[in-house]
């Protein structure tokens, strides 16, 4: 690509994206409007390839600015999702690359099972006293996927009380309830901490959520606080009640960030948050305030969520109430136009950067919550058209707050496309999977200019808004890896017992990934492990970021115990050390998932000892580390900032590049294991195959989870 743009052509059609958003095209190759908005531009009367993409976070000059901004908010134009994600076609990762070569087959052998969403669903007996005899397995949550392989590892060891893992129908962690309070009863404003507790418990609140949720206008909520506890409170909690709610669950919040419970059975800030859901107004009259009512509503969500983020294990009200509630504020925000480009002529500036930044915060939650509990997302992304990141949109918080929200639409994506039910040829999925890495890619180009402008002049560590998206970044890798790790899973469990020839070249064009998800496992234990990492107790992420690590850690080191990345007896301390440091402080649910991480760490240690006794000793593949090459030639070519809307397709040879990094940026990437570079070095590792390039036939998941 020798380091410059790709060269320009002019052309008298408009692109399809263009035309899809009926918005003027220059006529470029790539246009003007495909390259602010980082997608593939195509025309139908060419035969070029497009560019393709993430969104770089690039400094922008003032007349891309104006450009940007006349070409999204001119007046009567109908625009379509690709404003706020690219056109359809780029950002699906199920989409097959120009020029790739894809395995078809009528062959049977030649697809792949990559789910473990079988049909008919895959349910277990529920022992619960709540008026339903079943509890279904969902595709992609935690706790079904421990339930699965729990069970299948007990079945193959042929355990007798393969329900014996010490959670699965266990009873209920906290138990929480109240009654509706009349709607003409005052409000009880008996009990509450001072203003300046309060405040100081509002601004905790804001560190803890501030970055990736942002729920809360901060001066109208500092006006009510000095309005309620400066002015005649009775008649403020009364007149605005749903403020009010909404104080008390800010107060709910920060009890929890700040303290634990002194009582096993309620969790921290459960008192605040009881009085908060008993003064809840009943839902026709939330259309008063519908911007706060969406507030209050995504609050309770999130709370109710980090306290009982069990899945559907235990059907108390508990685990309805937290998904309905933030379907609730998804709901009554579409009902706003949330979802759509809002008039700021009409509404104000202010009024629509609200708008934009609770409509993303109810994204992330609806992509993170729709995912951890495997059922479907209530937002489709081709309904959406508001921007992600307009022009007025320029501090570090927009930053982080816009690369989250790319991170879970990447991850929910994942979820779409790799873990499907039908069979998939095996060269169809590699190439998904490369496509995956190549988004992945963009994003760490993100997450690089980031660290690179914070580290010019700074001596802090790692932001936690950074930080966040690190661990969240790390979890996609983890997650589109999965089903390989599972699949030389099953393989060795097929001939288990009875001896199975070398898999060196069963596993050869599977190693690159399979090495890529457990080093970002090892990366999420190590950086939840450091010592200026301020561990998250109460939210469940980081319980769910070293939940998943460990658990694909145990099963790696089962299949490669020779590979020189995993050092089981060290990840799994670490993995303990934080489970530990959680319960310690407060955390049940965390108490619940170590005794569920030892039980399946016992399984595999069980497995590993068996398939080592003679005569059942296999051959094992070594999972080679990855040998990165540098591109000197272009960066000693130019050391201009990258175009990402330049950038050539993942058909096409020529990698995506970064500029060069400084000592200290490039030491600190390092150590958080962030590289675009590695994932561009793995996609050019996998190259193109067909059926004489495979040394296998399929990756039939289906047995797995029967």
């Amino acid at each position: 690509m020798d380091g410059g743009r790709r060269k320009i052509r002019r052309t008298t059609n408009a692109c399809i994206p263009c035309r899809t958003s009926k918005i003027k095209c220059t006529g470029d190759e790539p246009c003007a409007n495909c390259r602010r908005r980082v997608v593939r531009c195509k025309y139908e009367d060419s035969g070029t390839k497009a560019s393709s993409s993430e969104r770089s976070i690039h400094v922008r000059s003032e007349d891309d600015r104006e450009r940007r901004a006349s070409d999204v908010c001119s007046t009567g134009s109908k625009r379509s999702c690709d404003a706020a994600f690219g056109s359809e076609n780029d950002d699906d990762v199920s989409s097959p690359r120009r020029g790739s070569r894809i395995v078809q087959s009528s062959d049977e052998t030649h697809c792949v099972y990559t789910s473990p969403f079988t049909l008919p669903s895959t349910t277990i007996r529920n022992t619960h006293q709540n008026k339903r005899n079943w509890i279904w397995l969902a595709p992609s949550s935690t706790w079904s996927f421990t339930a699965r392989l729990t069970l299948m590892m007990a079945e193959k060891l042929q355990h007798e009380t393969p329900f014996s893992a010490p959670s699965f129908l266990n009873d209920e962690i906290y138990t929480l309830k109240w009654s509706a309070a009349g709607a003409d009863e005052p409000p009880n404003i008996k009990g509450l901490p001072s203003i300046e507790h309060a405040l100081y418990l509002y601004s905790t609140v804001k560190f803890h959520l501030g970055q990736n949720y942002q729920f809360l206008d901060d001066e109208v909520f500092v006006q009510n606080v000095n309005e309620f506890y400066y002015g005649n409170p009775v008649q403020k909690a009364a007149e605005s009640r749903l403020w009010f709610v909404q104080f008390l669950l800010v107060l709910s919040f920060g009890q929890a960030f700040l303290s634990r419970s002194k009582t096993p059975k309620e969790p921290p800030g459960s008192k605040f948050f009881i009085r908060a859901m008993s003064l809840l107004p009943d839902p026709s009259l939330l259309w008063k305030d519908s911007l706060l009512a969406i507030e209050v509503l995504a609050l309770a969500g999130l709370y109710l969520y980090s306290i009982y983020q069990r899945d559907f294990l235990d059907e108390t009200e508990l685990t309805f109430i937290s998904t309905f509630k933030v379907a609730q504020a998804i709901r009554i925000a579409q009902l706003e136009g949330l979802h759509t480009q809002l008039p700021e002529e009409a509404l104000g500036s202010d009024t629509v950067a609200r708008c934009r930044k609770l409509w993303w915060t109810l994204y992330i939650m609806d992509r993170h919550f729709s995912c951890s509990l495997g059922v479907p997302m209530n937002t489709q992304d081709i309904d959406i058209t508001t921007l992600l990141d307009p022009p007025s949109m320029a501090s570090p918080q927009d930053t982080t707050l816009g690369l989250r929200v790319k991170l879970s639409h990447l991850l929910s994506s994942i979820i779409n496309t790799v873990y499907k039910s039908e069979k998939t040829p095996l060269g169809k999925f590699l190439e998904e999977t490369k496509s995956i890495l190549h988004t992945l890619a963009g994003h760490a180009q993100e997450i690089e200019k980031i660290t690179r402008v914070k580290f010019q002049n700074s001596v802090d560590t790692m932001p936690k808004g950074t930080r966040d998206i690190t661990l969240l970044y790390h979890q996609c890798v983890v997650i589109a890896t999965r089903p390989l790790l599972l699949s030389a899973l099953k393989q060795r469990l097929d001939h288990f017992g009875r001896g199975l020839p070398d898999l060196e070249d069963f596993m050869a064009p599977l190693i690159p990934l399979m090495s890529t998800g457990i080093k970002s496992a090892v990366k999420t234990l190590q950086i939840l492990s450091g010592e200026d990492t301020l561990i998250e107790v109460f939210l469940p992420f980081d319980l769910e970021y070293a939940y998943g690590a460990a658990i694909h850690l145990t099963i790696a080191n089962a299949l490669f115990p020779s590979t020189t990345e995993i050092d089981g007896p060290t990840h799994g301390r670490e993995a303990h050390a934080i489970l530990d440091d959680m319960i310690h402080k407060g955390n049940s649910v965390a108490e619940v998932r170590k005794a569920e991480l030892t039980h399946l760490e016992f399984l595999f240690n069980e497995f590993a000892m068996r398939a080592n006794q003679p005569g059942v000793q296999t051959s094992r593949p070594r999972v080679r580390s990855l040998q990165l090459r540098p591109f000197p030639s272009i960066w000693e070519s130019s050391t201009a900032e990258p175009d990402l809307a330049s950038i050539t397709t993942l058909s096409e040879p020529q990698p995506l590049v970064c500029a060069p990094e400084t000592p200290n940026n490039a030491e600190f990437l390092d150590s958080i294991g962030i590289s675009s570079d590695d994932f561009l070095s793995i996609v050019e590792q996998m190259g193109d195959h067909d059926d004489a390039d495979l040394p296998f036939a399929m990756l039939d998941l289906s047995q797995f989870w029967k």
